[in-house]
């Protein structure tokens, strides 16, 4: 089986896209996981968040264009029940290879280097629910790529479609 090289997560079908302003000194990259801070602006996700908005659909830096972030609108894709996103498989900071097993299973949220990961190795801080392997992976692949969905407690924008 092959090795996938860890990239951003992507949602896997298009779906609601919203703008929400940036809280200040934002790093986050396209593709991670992003909250409401509760002034209601958007800030990155660390490993096992309480909440998820949705996931960045750009870089901060991009969306400011180099300047501060505070206030800056970002789009992101609404964590909500069917919303499905694209997310490497890990053991927290280790590998970890794609199974059968996993799907069906829920997972917890890991974050390293500006890459969301479903961390499947771990199950204390469960975050995410998987659904399938990714179509373009294989059983066996070692950081394979899983589809994930956001478990509706943690989705704060879900308004009840959980």
């Amino acid at each position: 089986m092959a090795t996938i090289e860890a990239t951003a997560g992507v949602p896997t079908v298009p779906g609601e896209i919203r703008w929400f302003p940036m809280a200040a000194s934002q790093t986050f990259k396209r593709g991670q996981f992003v909250y409401l801070d509760d002034s209601g602006l958007l800030t990155v996700c660390g490993s096992d968040p309480g909440g998820i908005a949705g996931m960045a659909e750009c870089d901060a830096t991009a969306a400011s264009a180099g300047a501060a972030t505070s206030g800056v609108a970002c789009p992101i894709t609404l964590a909500k029940r069917g919303q499905q996103f694209t997310l490497n498989v890990s053991n927290g900071a280790s590998t970890l290879t794609t199974s059968n097993v996993q799907v069906g299973h829920q997972a917890e949220m890991y974050v390293a280097s500006n890459i969301c990961y479903c961390d499947y190795g771990n199950q204390s801080n469960l975050r995410l629910v998987i659904d399938d392997i990714a179509p373009d992976n294989a059983v066996g692949d070692t950081s394979g790529r899983l589809i994930c969905e956001v478990i509706g407690n943690y989705a704060q924008l879900a308004q009840g479609t959980s």
